[in-house]
């Protein structure tokens, strides 16, 4: 899967890193590992058998675009871009992802996602999610998840295939657009289920910074186990923003580089 095959490569510290190139391409694979943890973005869903122009999300009055701003150290590498909707009974939300010019020159990903679902006692429950998305060193990838089965296809040429669909609800709506703090015990890219533990609830102030939010937020403090069975620790502070509780900054804790952070623009 694109998660751990990103994370284990960036975590094999070697002999490479001692040149400055290969810390650069090190530190471009921990953010590509960021935005998969944030989008798992290899995997939204949708009803459509196969297709990517069939999401079909409720329209609702309420509506808002979300843009983060994806950096790891003093590097911009990319924007996320989400638009989210929703009712009193379902919700709905389409985004992409772009790396910048800087960060395409060591490493590029690319990924176009939709999900929708009920939106059942102010929680979200994934119901259909597709993602297509393509790398420097992935193939074309699209996976298809509706309310019985998920669909993959891997690579233009080939077939799809077909999965059980995973137990929980999908990262994206779980981690950035559920109220407070998600307390479920999975979440899932559409492919695979993943057990996650909310570790600590607390609050705190994001600090001032141009064109970005900032002030009070509930901080969720998560556990994530990978296929592999590893750990991985993020930090999602959530606010309300135009009326919906939305994830003002995503953070990937890591031990000893620069965290992948993903920032709510203002």
């Amino acid at each position: 899967m694109f998660l751990e095959r990103l994370s284990f490569v960036f975590f094999r510290v070697n002999a490479q890193f001692l040149s400055l190139v290969a810390q650069r391409r090190a530190l471009m694979k921990t953010l590509a590992w960021g935005l998969s943890v944030l989008a798992y973005l290899a995997t939204l869903s949708s009803s459509l058998s196969a297709s990517v122009n069939s999401v079909d999300v409720e329209p609702s009055h309420d509506g808002s675009r979300f843009v983060y701003e994806a950096r790891v150290g003093l590097m911009v590498a990319g924007e996320l871009d989400f638009s989210f909707s929703r009712s009193q009974q379902a919700y709905g939300f389409l985004g992409q992802f772009l790396t910048s010019k800087r960060m395409s020159e060591y490493y590029t990903w690319t990924g176009r996602f939709a999900a929708q679902g009920d939106w059942i006692d102010e929680r979200p429950l994934t119901e259909s999610y597709l993602v297509q998305s393509e790398s420097a060193d992935d193939d074309y990838k699209v996976v298809v998840m509706d309310d019985t089965r998920t669909q993959i296809l891997q690579g233009r040429d080939s077939e799809f295939k077909v999965l059980p669909k995973p137990a929980g609800v999908d990262l994206i709506s779980a981690l950035l657009f559920t109220p407070g703090c998600f307390t479920g015990d999975a979440v899932h890219d559409g492919e695979d289920s993943y057990p996650i533990r909310l570790r600590n609830v607390s609050e705190a102030t994001l600090p001032r910074r141009r064109g970005f939010h900032s002030g009070a937020v509930t901080r969720c403090d998560y556990d994530i186990t990978t296929r592999r069975g590893k750990e991985r620790r993020l930090r999602v502070s959530m606010a309300q923003v135009d009326g919906f509780w939305v994830a003002t900054e995503v953070r990937v804790r890591l031990t000893f580089f620069p965290d992948p952070v993903f920032r709510l623009r203002g």
